[in-house]
């Protein structure tokens, strides 16, 4: 059974606050990759605007996954890119679209494989062997 605790209608519902600090930081990392510095209040606005958006559209997506979704729209639209609120629904809504299709074809949905992908990596880096030099300082003992 799917955990639920991590899509956004559980997150509005349990911890409005924190899902409203982790959209803030999102918008602004999208901001930051854009080489945008907007004022933080213009922020603030935007990202009550997102969370209403996110709990009345997309409720069922995972916060994870929305971040994965506008990171991908991104980077596969031709500049000039501004962050509002026609763009980040066509970024949902195009991801929804392409990963409901894969669905429907029995393919393996793009978000599946990344976080396959990650879960990979860490445990790679877990395995792995760490060799200390020295005691930490930059000194020999």
């Amino acid at each position: 059974m799917k955990d639920k605790s991590n899509q956004i209608w559980y997150l509005y519902k349990t911890d409005l606050k924190q899902l409203k600090n982790d959209c803030y930081n999102l918008l602004q990392e999208l901001f930051i990759q854009l080489g945008q510095k907007p004022e933080s209040e213009m922020v603030v606005i935007l990202t009550n605007t997102f969370v209403d958006d996110l709990a009345t559209k997309y409720a069922s997506m995972e916060l994870e996954m929305v971040k994965y979704a506008l990171n991908k729209g991104l980077r596969e639209t031709d500049p000039p890119v501004f962050i509002n609120v026609p763009t980040w629904n066509k970024f949902l809504r195009d991801f929804n679209k392409s990963e409901q299709l894969k669905r429907q074809t029995n393919q393996i949905e793009e978000y599946s494989i990344y976080k396959k992908r990650l879960e990979t990596m860490g445990k790679q880096l877990q395995n792995r062997e760490v060799k200390k030099i020295g005691n930490g300082y930059n000194k020999q003992t």
